[in-house]
């Protein structure tokens, strides 16, 4: 039995861990447990997917993709690792509601020319979405992994998206940044794509408890601005120290990294650390170790401030939090519960429902996403409430999620893409005076404050490539600050600002 560094004992978070390996040369993943269910993506011999649900026969996987979505994989093209043990037990669809369609895509001319003059695309990230048009804003309407190769059908006026043939015949669209290419791309036909599906929300999950009565949050104020980028990061417009995951492609590693505000240069600090949150008197960094770092095991670990002085929490969960003291936090347990642990391993309780909390930094308010009775958004918790259904709904987005305080806990940022694709909103903590920060085809996400509360660091791969940019609250003064690649689960990630 797994112990933490308390007097309890710790197996809840052992399950989480679960996985499972394709084993076939490529699989499909379903949107429910069996074949009569829509194909959503696939997955190539050896990629790796979290396991979040069984269906009551055993046969099929409920796993985590990219983006908070879940999908379904029969249990005859994989191989298990890790406890089943307390995983959820469920029949029903990832997705219940009827896909929207992908938008047709029309080739300005014939593209068979092109695609048997050898204009050939091959996939240099080990796990990318293919997309029903040119851009994050279109639906996923597939997947491919490292090395697989696709002929070249058309591209856009930009030249920076291609449309790409399946072994089926079907035509997709995948990112120039993201592939190589062998042959005269220049030369092949560019593309009309039709506008993307405005309606595109992962897919909502229920809950047990009472949906507490809750008046729906105004629509969100448009930014100010954030179309035009400043193309250099001005000397002294933001000060501190931000840390940040950055996806490692040669190496196949996660790697936290610091920039450095006043230097404006940016240091590797460790490998394999992510999700990380820094306690408010700054002692103490918390943060996911995944198993590749050396003489650590996967789970929840505290550093010093310094890096050093590293010790195991909590072998498994996710996403901690910590309280204004410094001595409790709020971490993801399994089947989408919130826990509540000290400092030092001991006084683990659940709290309630719910995934990416957040405490708030003056008070025991977390803020936190969860489907209540079909309805997912944001609700913000008292940590010492015994009553999990006690709560107050800030949101109503199904999409939204990955919340984060501003310092003086007035204000809550958040991501959404109820507007068709993933942007940065601010909101009153009381759920009140939304307003959308960022407006942009592209995904943005992973917002955080600034210490002094006067600006937003978030993770866009607007211009085709992932960076970190900031931007005031209101949408104004929008600056890039460093270039930093993210897998597709960057969903799953989070920044802190020191």
């Amino acid at each position: 039995m797994l112990m933490v560094y308390g007097p309890q004992p710790f197996p809840l978070f052992a399950q989480q861990s679960a996985q499972v390996q394709v084993t076939v040369a490529r699989a499909n993943i379903r949107s429910g447990p069996g074949t009569n269910h829509r194909v959503i993506t696939t997955a190539a011999r050896g990629e790796t997917f979290a396991i979040v649900g069984i269906n009551a026969a055993k046969s099929w996987y409920q796993i985590a993709l990219a983006e908070s979505e879940r999908g379904w994989i029969a249990g005859s093209v994989v191989t298990v690792t890790g406890s089943l043990d307390g995983v959820a037990v469920t029949d029903g669809a990832s997705l219940a509601a009827a896909p929207t369609p992908a938008p047709t895509v029309v080739p300005t001319t014939a593209p068979a020319a092109e695609a048997a003059g050898g204009v050939i695309v091959t996939i240099s990230r080990s796990r990318v979405n293919l997309r029903g048009g040119p851009g994050t804003n279109y639906a996923v309407v597939g997947g491919a992994s490292q090395g697989e190769q696709f002929p070249v059908t058309g591209r856009n006026g930009a030249g920076d998206w291609y449309m790409i043939q399946r072994a089926d015949g079907s035509n997709a669209w995948v990112s120039a940044s993201i592939v190589r290419v062998t042959g005269d791309a220049q030369s092949v036909a560019t593309a009309d794509a039709a506008a993307p599906a405005t309606s595109n929300a992962p897919a909502q999950t229920t809950s047990d408890a009472p949906a507490p009565t809750a008046t729906p949050a105004p629509a969100a104020a448009p930014a100010t601005n954030t179309n035009t980028v400043s193309s250099s990061l001005p000397r002294g417009v933001a000060a501190g120290r931000l840390l940040y995951s950055v996806a490692n492609d040669d190496a196949k590693r996660w790697e936290l990294w610091e920039y450095d505000f006043g230097a404006q240069s940016s240091t590797k600090v460790a490998d394999w650390r992510t999700e990380v949150d820094i306690s408010n008197d700054g002692r103490q960094i918390v943060y996911f170790a995944w198993p590749g770092d050396a003489g650590e095991k996967a789970g929840i670990w505290i550093m010093d401030a310094d890096f050093t002085n590293n010790r195991l929490l909590i072998p498994g969960g996710a996403y901690p939090s910590f309280n204004p003291g410094g001595d409790r936090l709020v971490v993801d347990g399994p089947n989408t519960t919130m826990y509540l642990i000290n400092s030092d391993g001991g006084g683990l309780r659940p709290l309630a429902s719910g995934e990416y909390p957040a405490w708030s930094p003056v008070d025991n308010r977390i803020v936190h996403r969860d489907c209540v009775g079909g309805s997912c958004g944001l609700w913000v918790i008292d940590a010492n409430s015994n009553d999990p259904t006690a709560r107050q709904r800030i949101t109503t987005g199904g999409s939204d999620g990955q919340p984060s305080w501003s310092p003086d806990g007035k204000r809550i940022a958040y991501i959404s893409k109820e507007d068709g694709n993933f942007e940065v909103y601010v909101v009153n903590s009381d759920g009140t005076n939304p307003v959308r920060v960022t407006s942009d085809p592209a995904s943005d996400g992973l917002p955080v404050w600034s210490p002094d509360g006067r600006w937003l660091a978030f993770r866009s791969d607007r211009g085709g490539s992932w960076a970190i940019y900031i931007v005031r609250p209101d949408g104004s003064d929008l600056h890039k600050v460093v270039d930093a690649d993210v897998l597709d689960y960057w969903f799953f990630e989070k920044m802190i600002w020191r």
